[in-house]
């Protein structure tokens, strides 16, 4: 697979850009989006796809300030930019999902979670940042739950290392108690013409 071109780009750098792009085009453009609206991978595509339900469909599903004029387009962003980063290093490849019902409804539950809340894990922080209690709160309960999860995860995982040891070692035992059976000794015959018999009967 083609390459591109090597472009090394630091988190600093990477910050940098986008917080003043955030700036000027606040300042300049008039785009003024909410508290903490930065980034959240709950709202902004919840703010894309209204603004193209209301445009292209009619409805009136309703948009943030920002989302009135132009749409939201950061997850696209994000999701360009996966793209390339992935083709930049070689490690873009199409693979078969794993359990592919049960990650749909545990994204499902998330995003929708997510929407109940306002805000995806990103956002969250950001908001507790501004000292809203909601956001606190919220913050509180991710890393309860991501401590509970990982909890679970590693559970699991020592569970089923626990099986596949007894399956091999009864697999072990069970063959060195397996008797051995006797050889099958083939028939022998007497043979009319000579003094050997024939193990076949046939002369």
């Amino acid at each position: 697979m083609h390459k591109l071109p090597p472009i090394k780009v630091s988190a600093f750098q990477a910050g940098l850009v986008m917080g003043l792009g955030a700036a000027l085009i606040q300042a300049y453009f008039q785009i003024i989006p909410p508290p903490a609206y930065g980034i959240c991978m709950v709202c902004h595509p919840k703010d894309l796809l209204n603004w193209l339900a209301d445009h292209l469909l009619g409805t009136s599903w309703g948009n943030v300030t920002v989302s009135v004029q132009a749409p939201v387009l950061t997850v696209v962003g994000i999701v360009v930019g996966a793209l390339v980063a992935a083709k930049q290093h070689g490690e873009f490849h199409l693979e078969a999902a794993r359990e592919p019902l049960y990650h749909f409804i545990t994204g499902f539950c998330v995003i929708n979670f997510g929407l109940v809340l306002g805000s995806c894990p990103i956002r969250i922080i950001i908001v507790a940042g501004y000292g809203s209690l909601i956001g606190i709160v919220g913050y509180a309960c991710l890393i309860v739950g991501a401590v509970a999860g990982s909890a679970w995860l590693r559970a699991r995982a020592r569970k089923q290392i626990r099986e596949r040891i007894a399956t091999v070692q009864y697999g072990e035992v069970t063959s060195r108690e397996r008797p051995k059976s006797a050889p099958v000794e083939s028939p022998t015959f007497a043979n009319p013409k000579g003094d050997e018999p024939s193990p076949s009967g046939k002369g």
